[in-house]
């Protein structure tokens, strides 16, 4: 979606995160052959995928979500909504890409690798609010998973 369709549809979370995603779309295109924008492809968003990026050295494209919501080294996933599982738990991307437009920084993980570390950790500071799970992203448990960037 657009910034201004997510800001009409979140507000001020959806303003956020749109800029958020043409921050990371401007920095995907200098790093990878390829950058697939699937932020209007209604299928890939109910999916949980905003972009596919590609090089020509590598077989498949990998599908990644953006989401912006660094901030001062932390980051949250959404474990659960009201009516069932968060998008930590539902989404198709192959990676995440956490990201702070203010402070020109991001972060990035394999989101199977973090399913799994999430599972076998514990790692949330604080207990879940509002479903979130709030992490230290420089976590030294964390250090072989998250890869900062840019």
């Amino acid at each position: 979606m657009s910034t201004e369709q997510l800001t009409k549809k979140f507000g001020v979370s959806g303003l956020k995160g749109g800029k958020a995603e043409e921050w990371l779309f401007n920095k995907l295109n200098t790093v990878y052959d390829e950058v697939i924008d699937l932020r209007e492809d209604w299928k890939s968003q109910t999916d949980g995928i905003d972009f596919g990026i590609k090089k020509d050295s590598w077989y498949n494209a990998y599908y990644l979500d953006s989401k912006g919501n660094l901030n001062d080294g932390h980051f949250y996933l959404e474990f659960e909504k009201d009516y069932g599982p968060g998008w930590f738990w539902k989404s198709k991307s192959d990676r995440i890409y956490h990201v702070d437009v203010k402070n020109n920084v991001a972060c990035w993980y394999s989101l199977p690798d973090m399913r799994k570390a999430i599972s076998t950790l514990n790692c949330c500071i604080g207990p879940l609010n509002g479903g979130l799970c709030r992490v230290d992203a420089k976590d030294e448990r964390f250090k072989d998973i998250i890869k900062w960037t840019y």
